[in-house]
């Protein structure tokens, strides 16, 4: 008994001290470049080890002659055995983050390993040519040759990581996510996209509609969201209308004054933030008091030609501190080189939301004002706003993607997890309902585009982490789970295994 209890110390003091670390294994995997440690701050501090890893990836995976370029991903190790949460954004890794907890809620859930990917051409992870003001390069930004990076990276790390697998992400991450699903449906135990849509083409008319129209609905109720609809355009009307005091204080005019890019006026990108904020206010706060508030302020004046500053002026500096708030909230009107994949990923592949102001010009036409906004500028605005001619003759949308993705709503046999918030805009272009019984739809009625599993109804919430538990926890019973998932840092799930066997030896003896 003695010599029992003596090789079971030695065995599990070799698992918590072994020599070889994570990151001599990551060094191991074909295709990484480098491996550079995080330090973990704060009293939080999540992992045994955290890195960011980069891989070599190919530029185009049905032409590899073409050459490579570096992938950076963010990974956060407790255990070899532990459960894999690949995830992305479908943006940027957000480096001021790195050395935060900034785990996944599911990861959380299960102890697991953090794999946080940056998405092909954006920041770091970008081939050496590719630049905002050309066209070279860009065909290779495609959700196949996404689909096929996930699916390397996630191939290698199945070479030292055998726990069970969940591909997942939000908004532009979740599209990523069922696209995902589409290419590689074996490649991970659970699919979990959240707010995920999927445009029908780059025109799409349906969020602007809602959100004239029917938004807010079931979580405020017809009247109430009607009434939080109303103060919106009202707001906008306010704002249009005071623009030759707005205005310049909101846009800076010497950066769209180049004329190669056709729609890039300083008159026509005010109108398009004052819409803009409307989307993204109903996209994530929902702060109505906030314009409620700005909205009561008197005195002002109702002379629309020439509106008096000074008699406005505690109005104009209410409408102008709320405006700058909600667009420098959007991260996409910040940086060139930051959005500049997403619009080019939009435009030629995933599409995008089209601007619906029809009610706003009606409203304006009552007071006798007008917008350079008109109907037909609608169309592609998004494009016309960030390309150069060269580019609009280039970057044309493939609807392929889209009617792939149609069809297998129908054919998929992953388990899928969607997740949305139905007074989140972007949930009008989400794609159709379908009867796919391995597709498993929530949709909660008090969130919106932040909408996580832990903030959901009890009862989704409830019944969402019942479907991952039936498909990521393993067979063993829970005994082994816990020793496995203590295995951590360099400990082998073979040395986990015999010590698991010797505690069930030492039971029998105990109970002989």
């Amino acid at each position: 008994m003695k010599k029992i209890f003596l090789l079971l110390f030695l065995l599990l003091s070799f698992c918590g001290t072994s020599a070889a670390s994570f990151k001599d294994d990551l060094l191991t995997l074909d295709g990484v470049v480098s491996v550079d440690e995080i330090v973990q701050s704060g009293d939080s501090k999540p992992f045994a080890e955290k890195y960011v890893v980069t891989f070599a990836q190919y530029l185009d995976w049905n032409n590899p002659d073409l050459g490579t370029f570096t992938q950076r991903v963010e990974i956060g190790f407790k255990g070899y055995d532990n459960v894999n949460v690949i995830y992305t954004s479908g943006y940027e890794l957000y480096e001021k983050n790195f050395e935060k907890d900034d785990e996944h809620e599911i990861s959380k859930m299960y102890n697991g390993n953090f794999i946080n990917v940056e998405y092909r051409f954006f920041s770091k992870s970008k081939p050496e040519g590719l630049s905002s003001e050309s066209t070279a390069l860009w065909e290779y930004l495609t959700d196949e040759n996404a689909s096929n990076d996930f699916h390397n990276i996630i191939e290698q790390l199945k070479e030292i990581l055998s726990g069970r697998w969940v591909f997942t992400g939000a908004s532009k991450g979740g599209q990523a996510t069922n696209v995902f699903a589409y290419y590689f449906p074996n490649d991970a135990d659970a699919y979990v996209s959240y707010v995920a849509p999927f445009c029908d083409g780059i025109d799409d008319d349906r969020a602007f509609n809602a959100i004239y129209n029917t938004i807010g609905n079931e979580r405020y109720g017809e009247e109430k969201a009607k009434e939080y609809r109303d103060l919106m355009l009202d707001f906008q009307v306010e704002a249009i209308k005071n623009r030759d005091y707005l205005q310049p204080l909101i846009i800076s005019n010497d950066l769209y004054l180049d004329n190669k890019y056709p729609l890039k006026t300083a008159s026509l990108d005010f109108e398009v933030d004052i819409a803009d904020l409307v989307f993204v206010e109903w996209q994530y706060e929902q702060n109505f008091a906030s314009f409620d508030e700005v909205m009561k302020i008197t005195p002002r004046s109702d002379d629309l030609s020439t509106p008096d500053v000074k008699e406005n002026q505690k109005f104009l500096d209410a409408l102008l501190t709320l405006i700058l708030i909600r667009v420098n909230d959007n991260p996409l009107s910040e940086n060139k080189e930051l959005s500049f994949p997403y619009v080019v990923h939009a435009v030629t592949e995933n599409g995008n939301y089209g601007m619906r102001l029809q009610p706003l010009r009606d409203e304006l036409a009552k007071i006798g004002l007008s917008m350079d906004f008109t109907a037909e500028t609608e169309k592609n605005y998004i494009a016309l706003s960030d390309f150069t001619q060269e580019q609009l003759d280039t970057f044309k949308f493939n609807p392929a993607t889209r009617n792939k993705m149609l069809e297998w709503t129908q054919t998929n046999t992953s388990n899928v997890i969607m997740i949305y918030g139905d007074s989140d805009p972007w949930y009008f272009m989400r794609l159709p309902e379908t009867d796919n019984q391995n597709i498993h739809v929530f949709i909660s009625s008090t969130n919106s585009h932040g909408v996580t599993i832990n903030k959901m109804e009890e009862e989704l919430s409830t019944e969402i982490k019942a479907l991952l538990s039936e498909w990521l926890m393993q067979d063993a019973d829970e005994e082994s789970k816990n020793i496995l998932s203590s295995s951590g840092s360099g400990c082998n799930s073979g040395i986990s295994l015999f010590a698991l066997g010797l505690v069930i030896l030492l039971k029998k003896k105990f109970h002989s």
